[in-house]
């Protein structure tokens, strides 16, 4: 069958591109009295938590690329409802460095509890939007290239989801208690999603 996805799929990669390059921008050191490289040094040293916070969340804008992308292969049409909530995550892709420049911003202040437990949220936020898209994609079978194959690797990515929405929900309490073992279970959870985006060279046709 033949697919017709192919203006979503750019559409997608070109809100992808966008979130990863808005990332970056806040990045910076300005002007300061007195400059010495002593003091840039010390400036640019003190600037950690904008290096983590980019890293961190460029890291996890990738796999949740990697993630749609293998959505998005599996379809061979879409809907009314598959293009709203993909545009739904979208929108969250396109806002997450909203929580990650606040992370950099605050990670040194009195509001690093808040700060962190928002960029959590906010991180397992964009988990329930993929879950709610793979779920309308389910219930739309006659819309993917080979229903067969697909809805066991659908079905196995949607638990996947659930635990790790859980552990988000957990890190955003950790963050109260302590911001960095928080900003540490996001870190961790390359790995998790690394896992359950792996490719499947699997033919679908």
């Amino acid at each position: 069958m033949e697919k017709q996805t192919g203006r979503l799929e750019a559409f997608s990669d070109g809100i992808f591109g966008v979130a990863i390059t808005l990332l970056a921008v806040e990045i910076g050191i300005k002007e300061f009295n007195g400059a010495s490289n002593t003091g840039l040094w010390q400036k640019i040293l003190e600037k950690w938590p904008e290096y983590f916070a980019y890293f961190n969340s460029f890291a996890t804008v990738l796999l949740i690329w990697m993630g749609h992308n293998q959505v998005i292969k599996h379809l061979r049409a879409t809907n009314h409802w598959i293009i709203l909530l993909n545009g739904f995550v979208l929108l969250l892709v396109v806002l997450f460095p909203y929580p990650t420049r606040m992370v950099g911003t605050f990670i040194y202040t009195d509001a690093r509890n808040t700060a962190v437990a928002f960029y959590a949220g906010f991180t397992g936020s964009i988990t329930v939007s993929m879950y709610l898209l793979n779920l309308c994609i389910i219930n739309n079978k006659k819309l993917l290239l080979s229903p067969e194959k697909s809805l066991p690797w659908f079905r196995t990515m949607m638990r996947g989801q659930l635990v790790g929405l859980l552990i988000y929900v957990f890190a955003v309490f950790s963050a109260f208690y302590s911001p960095y073992v928080s900003l540490g279970i996001t870190f961790l959870m390359w790995v998790f999603w690394a896992i359950k985006t792996q490719d499947n060279d699997e033919e679908l046709v």
